[in-house]
């Protein structure tokens, strides 16, 4: 079939078009060759380092940033810096450094013509990667974060928050749907997972008192189910060889997340193992066969959360950034 010529007015038409089109192209092409990269990289951690107030004020470093597909953003050499702390003796030790090899966000730029916002994003990091994504509007927003055998032992700021050096494998999913974009109307689930935990390294002191051999704790698994606002722990359990840990409870979400409000019960014990494996563990609490207590329970509030079974139990409740343990009351024979 033979196809009829365009008309004159038809092939202006197609040749305004392809002006247009060409115009468009050369633009995009153009702003994504002489984007500012580095103002846009000098403006975050100007604005973000102005937000950081108090003692324990974080300093965000970025080494470059540039282009990651169309619509997207690449940053390498991310470190956020901890000020120092000094130890018993005042003498300041050096700052933690949490370091991110690269990370990437990109914006799907069809999601911004129908009143929405689709974020896509990932990150080298700790030895080894996270992806995820964010989608929805006012409304509502959806989640999705994966987590794949991130080192423990490469996020020093961890290790800062529990107080001893951390080591382990930790991957996990995060799915959750936020009613107007609200963490304290959330719903969706949480699984993580630490495989070969172990805290301490026989050198740091708890309480700048005593060096701890290495604990190791097996895989920590934590599982909890989000609804309007309120997870559920359904499941935290460590049991390793040398010490186990169970907790239950929930966590009232809030925005920002750090006033999230803790209501937990953790119970925690060593293993004969772990408690017979030296002289400083025997002594820390107690030799096997002995009636003398260990150093460990001379603590009065050890001593009152210590039950039949040989668990410790706490309650910890207070918002997530400054949490309380207490005691977790009267021993429980009848089980945990």
């Amino acid at each position: 079939m033979k196809v009829p010529p365009l008309t004159p007015r038809a092939r202006k038409i197609v040749r305004i078009a392809g002006f247009a089109g060409f115009y468009v192209m050369a633009l995009i092409t153009f702003a994504y060759l002489t984007f500012p990269y580095e103002r846009l990289r000098d403006r975050v951690v100007q604005e973000f380092n102005a937000r950081q107030t108090g003692p324990d004020a974080l300093r965000l470093e970025l080494d470059s940033m540039s282009s990651y597909w169309l619509g997207g953003v690449e940053a390498e050499g991310i470190r956020l810096i901890s000020p120092p702390k000094p130890d018993a003796t005042g003498t300041a030790a050096k700052p933690s450094v949490l370091t991110i090899e690269s990370a990437h966000a990109r914006v799907g730029l069809f999601s911004l013509l129908f009143g929405g916002l689709d974020l896509s994003f990932g990150a080298d990091a700790f030895g080894g990667e996270i992806s995820g994504s964010t989608s929805g509007d006012a409304t509502k927003r959806k989640i999705e974060l994966e987590l794949d055998d991130l080192d423990l032992a490469q996020a020093p700021l961890l290790a800062t928050l529990v107080g001893l050096p951390l080591s382990g494998k930790l991957s996990g999913t995060l799915d959750l749907v936020l009613p107007e974009s609200k963490l304290g109307k959330a719903d969706g689930t949480v699984e993580l997972e630490i495989e070969e935990l172990a805290i301490g390294d026989g050198k740091a002191k708890i309480r700048d008192t005593i060096a701890l051999p290495r604990v190791e704790a097996g895989t920590l698994v934590l599982k909890g189910d989000a609804s309007q606002g309120q997870l559920k722990v359904t499941e935290f359990s460590a049991k390793g060889p040398d010490l186990e840990i169970v907790s239950d409870g929930s966590i009232r979400l809030r925005d920002p997340v750090q006033t999230s409000f803790l209501s937990l019960a953790l119970r925690f014990r060593f293993t004969d193992r772990y408690a017979n494996k030296n002289e400083t563990t025997r002594a820390l609490f107690g030799a096997k066969g002995s009636s003398m207590p260990g150093l460990f329970d001379l603590d009065p509030k050890n001593k009152r959360a210590k039950r039949e079974d040989g668990f410790y139990a706490w309650r910890i409740t207070g918002v997530l950034s400054n949490p309380s343990f207490t005691p977790g009351g009267p021993p429980s024979p009848a089980g945990r």
